[in-house]
């Protein structure tokens, strides 16, 4: 099992102003870890600088006590994934092809996929419920079907973390459902998952802890009924929010934004 550990990471883009202060946090490769927060708080450019393409101002990212800016590129691919909020293809690669990218690291520079490699990407466009689209091409499909795509293609990264730019942005509410339980799955494979929101409700389906991301610090971490209350909930997104237990078959909780006058 991978152990993913940040300490006190420090990112500024200029040197001078922060965007981020001494976080730290340390997780094992069968936990999902979701960071809710406003806009502009810098929880893309955490993910960035997860896999290195934001270099910290200060502090340390480790994978097994190994310093990730002495990782090569190609090892680094085997271990972490990133998904963006969007993403856009200039050339019209057919869904299967994007797909196979995936399994780049795991092939030598001169080396075709292989029939495993194929396997494993079948694999991965099967439980996404996309084979409809394998001869797709990418720049023919919606934010959402995209969306799905990516995220294919990082199951068959087979990467001991995936890293997800807010997983169900522009997916309909089915498709969000479904995202969220393939999550949940990930983990039981022994693959690690961090993934922002702005939907509270999402930390209460599919994650184990939540950290609220505020001020350039994590303000709250802990388990979904620790951080997720009404008083955090104000704090970040400025409403009143209601948190009702449910008590039905599915005994979780759920958060209902009290709408009319309740702006702060």
């Amino acid at each position: 099992m991978a152990v993913l550990s940040i300490e006190k990471a420090t990112f500024s883009y200029n040197g001078t102003d922060e965007i981020f202060t001494d976080l730290s946090y340390t997780m094992e490769s069968n936990e999902v870890f979701c960071i809710l927060g406003p806009n502009g708080i810098g929880k893309t450019t955490l993910l960035k600088s997860l896999m290195n393409l934001h270099p910290l101002k200060s502090g340390v990212i480790k994978i097994d006590g190994n310093d990730l800016r002495n990782i090569g590129q190609r090892q680094l691919a085997k271990l972490m994934s990133f998904i963006p909020q969007t993403t856009q293809f200039t050339f019209p690669y057919k869904v299967l092809d994007v797909v196979l990218m995936g399994r780049t690291p795991h092939l030598n520079a001169m080396s075709q996929p292989s029939r495993e490699d194929y396997q494993k990407s079948m694999e991965a466009i099967e439980l996404l419920g996309i084979k409809d689209l394998i001869f797709r091409p990418v720049t023919q499909l919606s934010g959402g079907q995209l969306q799905l795509v990516m995220l294919a293609r990082a199951i068959a990264q087979e990467a001991k973390f995936l890293l997800l730019d807010e997983p169900t942005n522009h997916l309909d509410y089915g498709k969000q459902m479904q995202t969220l339980s393939i999550i949940k799955a990930m983990k039981e494979r022994n693959v690690g998952m961090i993934m922002t929101s702005h939907n509270p409700d999402h930390a209460f389906l599919a994650c184990d802890k939540v950290a609220i991301m505020n001020r350039g610090q994590f303000t709250s971490v802990g388990t979904p009924d620790e951080v997720v209350t009404k008083k955090n909930l104000k704090e970040i997104y400025g409403i009143d929010v209601d948190i009702i237990e449910y008590e039905g078959s599915l005994k979780r909780k759920v958060c209902i934004p009290l709408l009319e006058g309740h702006f702060s």
